[in-house]
């Protein structure tokens, strides 16, 4: 297995792990590769703010994949502790257009990884599953698994029903906020924090692979950005980071008037920076009058 993998190889399978910060990716992919081999953060804090890879050669349990690695991506959440939303889209959109460039490699599959003892459901947490919706469009679908974690504690307490609570969160879940996702193909497992059920993942993901003529299918963003010659700003992911930036500036507003009217000047000043970083971030992804007059005519990026 090797670390940070710059070069892909014919034949490598790509599977790409998302979600957002604090939620488990690392030690998810730490768990497949059974080594420490992406730093995992004991708070919120992100430690992955850059696109690292590690592969997997030979597969194991697919004697027919001999000739083949896996790629294992971890990426950064969009609530990065050191880089904007803005940024993220940008460093992950560009590491997905240069492997669909590149043409060796196919994608396997996408793990977007929930952290389960995560009660609320707003704010980075939702932009991430939003922003991630976009990335993928409807026919990549099939190749996404919704993957949990941190549901052992959870699964000790019990729920008024006599259920266990992770249990009913993931219920909640796939039939609320994942539904749509659900509908469209992905599916939802467990990682319970050991090998086998992170490789149970990773078998699912090559299984499905094989047995299905997803093969070919790679993520909408990708195709936007090669295919149709798109701007970051112009992808239906990018619009959405939009939406959910402005969403978030008119929250901020809220909270801005709120503690002008208390007299709370370090939470008036908090808000005041933090609408100043979500009007930069909504300026870099407006998509400019001069392009949009291109598209009419039917000009592409080059």
């Amino acid at each position: 297995m090797g670390k940070n993998e710059k070069v892909l190889q014919n034949k490598d399978i790509v599977i790409i792990v998302m979600g957002p910060t604090g939620a488990g990716k690392s030690t998810f992919i730490n768990s497949v590769l059974q080594r420490e081999f992406m730093t995992v953060g004991k708070t919120q804090d992100s430690c992955t703010s850059e696109i690292q890879s590690a592969s997997i050669s030979p597969i194991p349990g697919f004697p027919d994949l001999k000739d083949r690695r896996i790629i294992i991506v971890d990426t950064p959440g969009f609530d990065d502790t050191y880089k904007s939303d803005r940024e993220i889209l940008e460093k992950i959109a560009k590491w997905l257009e240069g492997f669909y460039k590149d043409g060796r490699a196919i994608l396997g599959g996408v793990i977007y990884v929930h952290d389960l003892s995560n009660d609320r459901f707003g704010g980075g947490v939702r932009r991430n599953l939003e922003v991630f919706r976009k990335m993928c469009g409807n026919k990549a679908l099939g190749k996404v698994v919704i993957t949990t974690t941190k549901g052992r504690k959870l699964s000790m307490l019990k729920h008024p029903n006599n259920s266990s609570l992770a249990h009913e969160r993931r219920r909640e879940l796939t039939d609320g906020h994942w539904r749509d996702l659900v509908k469209n193909g992905a599916s939802v497992r467990d990682f319970r924090d050991t090998h086998d059920s992170a490789w149970a993942i990773v078998d699912s993901i090559l299984s499905r692979l094989r047995l299905t003529n997803l093969i070919d299918i790679y993520m909408q963003i990708q195709k936007e950005l090669v295919d149709e010659g798109k701007g970051i700003p112009e992808t239906e992911a990018g619009k959405e980071l939009r939406n959910t930036l402005k969403d978030a500036l008119k929250m901020q507003g809220q909270l801005e008037t709120a503690s002008a009217a208390d007299g709370n000047e370090a939470a008036l000043q908090e808000a005041e920076n933090t609408i100043e970083r979500l009007l930069s971030q909504i300026h870099e992804l407006k998509i400019p009058f001069s392009l949009k007059m291109k598209r009419l005519f039917g000009f592409r990026n080059r």
